[in-house]
């Protein structure tokens, strides 16, 4: 091969590895959890809260399955939507602490098992509030609603979320 020949197939192979990193940090990081936006860029998705008397209940909440979009939270926001929340997805199954510093809406806190069974709900935490939330079970994800709306929806203990995370949307119809 002559040296021109070199150089041309050196110049298209960079190229083509530059290609493949400026598109691989343009698409969502997907993990069994579901797809991850970069830092910056929220994702949401909906969630179906089915109670025990059968009705439906629809969130779009955003998710937080890296260690940096779960320490941020939802801290520094003065207003959730109220058919909005956060997800918290963890890799595993474990005692989940949460607090309030920073956070300037009062939330409910659902702590959820790996179906997607609520176990436990905090109601009511208190903005900027540094005390430890937690329940007496491990959890495999927590979901943020706003303050005061578990009551008023009727959102209580053995309720089940449905979501991809929880590997259970196909037995939402039963």
């Amino acid at each position: 091969m002559t040296n021109k020949f070199k150089n041309y197939v050196l110049m298209a192979f960079v190229a083509l590895l530059v290609g493949a990193a400026v598109f691989s940090l343009a698409q969502p990081i997907t993990t069994q959890a579901g797809p991850i936006m970069p830092e910056g860029r929220e994702l949401h998705e909906n969630i179906v809260i089915k109670k025990a008397d059968g009705e439906e209940l629809v969130f779009s909440v955003e998710l937080a399955s890296s260690g940096a979009q779960q320490a941020q939270g939802l801290m520094n926001r003065t207003h959730l939507p109220e058919g909005d929340g956060m997800l918290f997805v963890f890799s595993n199954e474990q005692r989940r602490a949460f607090w309030m510093k920073n956070t300037l809406i009062p939330l409910d806190i659902l702590f959820l098992r790996a179906d997607g069974t609520i176990h436990h709900i905090h109601h009511m935490a208190k903005p900027l509030d540094e005390s430890r939330i937690t329940a007496l079970e491990d959890s495999r994800a927590v979901l943020e609603i706003n303050g005061g709306l578990s009551d008023r929806l009727g959102i209580k203990e053995g309720d089940k979320i449905y979501h991809s995370t929880f590997r259970n949307m196909n037995l939402l119809a039963q």
